[in-house]
């Protein structure tokens, strides 16, 4: 978790579910990561729901992506060890994405972030509003289950849609503020449950975590 050790505290909401498939757990989540920092990324790992303290993401492997502002990598390639991949599905909803794709996964390069491929992860709108809006596609995630292993494999696969880049995004008020779903397959397999779970452990609520705190 955070060190809280700054003076401005920020509370981030997970919002988890644990479903119960018949190839295992797919983990579920609604995550809000302060990236207003210009200067400091912040990383996240996607299988805790929560952000982390990385002292050097060029080594680390307990981080599967970070944000600073609009920008977003992903722990592969020239952005670190952990030889993630990623794809964008265009013309597809959340919900429909019910398998990961097989091949054609790319990591970051030192010419461009996987998320900044063809028209990006996001809309700038210009004046008079400036705004910043998530494109209406879907990432999908390849993470090597122990990306040192020769050959490479077995794979975790996540889903992931940008939702939102405000603290409010209903009135667009408080800009830095990336909000993300993702569903998270641990078990090996492509496969994404359905939207609807068929059942809920005891351990899906609402929890509350410390995140992202900045310095004023």
């Amino acid at each position: 978790m955070t060190r809280l050790m700054y003076t401005t505290l920020l509370l981030v909401f997970t919002i988890s579910t644990t479903v119960l498939t018949g190839h295992g757990e797919l983990h579920q989540n609604t995550l809000t990561v302060d990236a207003t920092n210009r200067e400091n990324w912040a990383y996240i790992n996607l299988t805790e729901g929560e952000t982390v303290d990385i002292a050097d993401a060029t080594t680390s492997m307990a981080w599967n992506l970070g944000f600073k502002r609009t920008a977003v990598i992903a722990n592969g390639g020239v952005s670190g060890p952990g030889k993630i991949g990623a794809l964008a599905l265009k013309d597809i909803s959340f919900e429909d994405v019910l398998e990961a794709p097989e091949e054609t996964y790319v990591s970051d390069t030192e010419q461009i972030a996987t998320f900044a491929r063809g028209d990006g992860w996001y809309t700038y709108t210009g004046p008079p509003n400036h705004w910043v809006l998530p494109n209406p596609k879907v990432y999908v995630l390849r993470i090597p289950e122990d990306p040192t292993a020769e050959p490479e494999g077995p794979y975790y696969y996540a889903k992931v849609q940008f939702i939102g880049y405000y603290e409010n995004n209903e009135t667009k008020e408080g800009s830095g503020y990336v909000t993300i779903e993702y569903a998270l397959q641990d078990d090996g397999t492509r496969t994404f449950a359905e939207s609807e779970p068929t059942s809920v452990n005891a351990n899906g609520k609402l929890t509350t975590t410390w995140a992202s705190i900045k310095l004023k």
